[in-house]
């Protein structure tokens, strides 16, 4: 009788369970691998916007390291520095960040020109645009920056792609200038805490200040990229 039963084989019952756990480790065998190819094409994402914000932070240190300041006693049409955080979060924004000018504008071919140059900052549909042109004897009321100038696409995409991984979508473009007078009205409070730029200006010239305003003695910028988050850095302002 044993014997008979052991040649046999399994039973359709046993047939059935061993195929439905096969199919279980089957399933979850793909959904780990599924999981995994996602988290890798996250993580290629976000590496990818990483970069490319790095690279936009580096230009945007060495312009404000070389920001032509203000000069009250002897004002130049010429020189000028204006800044507003952006209005309206989201990548359908077309706003103008900054306006100002810088030196140090590097001339390894020797060409004949200044070393200085007019920038613009601007926002647009989720792209961080920097507009500079040649620093010209001319009041920047009369200069057509959309036309003139050359155009650095810093975040964004100029072409817009398929693939998810090669997007970077600017979301928000915020910033925070720390004026002279704050410092000696509130004096360390300005620099401590976690939020210690909380009460620092929005814009500048700040609200409220008429004339010429001297310059701010430190910006905080905050960057937020869709899918990745918020990136702020502190700069100081060269004050002559």
């Amino acid at each position: 009788m044993n014997n008979t039963r052991a040649q046999q084989g399994f039973t359709l019952l046993e047939m059935v369970v061993a195929i439905g756990l096969s199919a279980l480790v089957a399933a979850m065998a793909y959904q780990s691998f599924d999981g995994a190819s996602r988290n890798a094409a996250r993580t290629r994402e976000v590496l990818t916007s990483l970069n490319k914000l790095d690279k936009a932070w580096q230009l945007i240190g060495q312009d404000m390291r070389n920001i032509v300041p203000i000069n009250a006693q002897m004002p130049n049409p010429q020189v000028r520095f204006e800044a507003a955080s952006q209005k309206t979060k989201g990548k359908e924004t077309f706003q103008l960040i900054m306006l100002f000018s810088r030196r140090g504008w590097a001339n390894p071919l020797g060409r004949v020109r200044s070393d200085l140059q007019q920038v613009n900052y601007r926002i647009a549909e989720g792209k961080l645009w920097r507009d500079y042109l040649p620093e010209r004897n001319m009041p920047l009321e009369n200069i057509d920056f959309e036309r003139e100038s050359f155009h650095q696409l810093l975040l964004g995409d100029e072409e817009e792609s398929d693939i998810p991984s090669e997007r970077v979508v600017v979301t928000d473009f915020q910033l925070r200038f720390l004026s002279d007078v704050r410092i000696k009205s509130n004096g360390k409070s300005v620099l401590e805490g976690l939020d210690y730029s909380k009460s620092w200006d929005p814009m500048w010239p700040p609200i409220g200040v008429t004339g010429g305003a001297p310059m701010p003695v430190a910006v905080e910028i905050a960057i937020e990229i869709e899918g990745v988050g918020r990136s702020v850095r502190l700069f100081e302002i060269p004050q002559r």
